[in-house]
């Protein structure tokens, strides 16, 4: 299935149909994403649902899983895991710290981005300053240090900030998406930043119901394990008998007692399929809590 062909769990987004059957248009989507306008979460909101949602920004990754609870937005779009700087833990712990609340969401969607930064500024003036966010800073440091020796080099809450921080800076550049140019009126002076490796980001779009594909996709499931040696390979053993290939392991500790952990456990296959559910029946008896956060389709990487 194309990732344009239609909503999480849904055939259609477009409406077109409407004015063929006489029925009236589908309430437009309103869809909250991580970050200002000009992010790579606004890039990804963007293409992903097009003009059939209103896109709403949030400061928080919080705030966006608020905005989902609450029903002030049908998704959420936020960044789980970036190639570079590994996982995204305020998505992570936001998909634990509300499971068993009324507050919980669960993943319908996986999207991928493949980031291009780019140096945005004011030609003709040498920065003093440059901003970005932690990830890309990590990502093109290499290649700051090398051409700009004498900027300071400081962090945003995220690249959009950056820009705009830059924007309000006539000292100032920043390293961001050469979309957000536009937005605060800088230049695009580099367009493509040399740096070493492919930088992937991923992203979850999160909703109130699970929206499992009949089969195929991935699932991401939670569980605790008892205190004891070798509990954690008993527990993916259980999996790896059914032929469950993992793609993603994080380990938290609970709050409240910092010796125990909480695994989020990323899997391929569905709940939907009989092999699958046997695994997790296996699981369950190596594991406590075992619950799913949700069975995804995994959509076409952007570039």
């Amino acid at each position: 299935m194309s990732v344009d062909a239609g909503e999480p769990g849904a055939a259609r987004r477009d409406g077109a149909a409407a004015g063929d059957t006489g029925e009236a248009p589908a309430p437009r989507l309103r869809v909250a994403y991580f970050g200002r306008p000009g992010t790579f979460s606004h890039e990804v909101a963007s293409r992903r649902f097009g003009a059939s949602a209103d896109l709403e920004p949030r400061r928080t990754i919080s705030d966006v899983f608020d905005a989902v609870a609450d029903g002030a937005a049908t998704y959420g779009v936020v960044p789980i895991e970036n190639a570079v700087g590994g996982p995204i833990y305020d998505t992570v712990d936001q998909l634990i710290g509300r499971e068993g609340t009324g507050a919980a969401l669960v993943v319908c969607e996986e999207l991928s981005l493949h980031v291009t930064l780019s140096l945005l500024g004011r030609a003709g003036v040498a920065p003093k300053r440059i901003y970005s966010h932690f990830v890309p800073l990590k990502h093109c440091g290499d290649w700051l240090r090398e051409n700009y020796p004498g900027a300071q080099i400081l962090a945003a809450e995220s690249t959009a900030e950056a820009v705009e921080r830059a924007a309000q800076d006539g000292e100032a550049w920043a390293i961001g998406n050469k979309g957000a140019a536009a937005i605060y009126n800088l230049e695009i002076l580099v367009p493509k930043l040399g740096a070493k490796g492919e930088n992937i980001t991923r992203f979850f779009v999160v909703g109130k119901t699970a929206e499992p594909p009949p089969s195929g996709g991935r699932t991401l499931l939670l569980f605790g394990l008892d205190h004891r040696p070798g509990a954690l390979v008993a527990a993916l053993s259980a999996l790896g008998r059914h032929h469950i290939n993992l793609t993603r392991i994080v380990s938290r500790a609970l709050p409240d007692s910092p010796e125990e952990y909480l695994f989020l456990v990323e899997c391929e296959g569905s709940t939907e399929e009989p092999e699958f559910k046997d695994a997790l029946a296996l699981l369950e008896q190596h594991a406590t809590g075992v619950r799913s956060l949700g069975s995804f389709r995994v959509s076409r990487k952007y570039e």
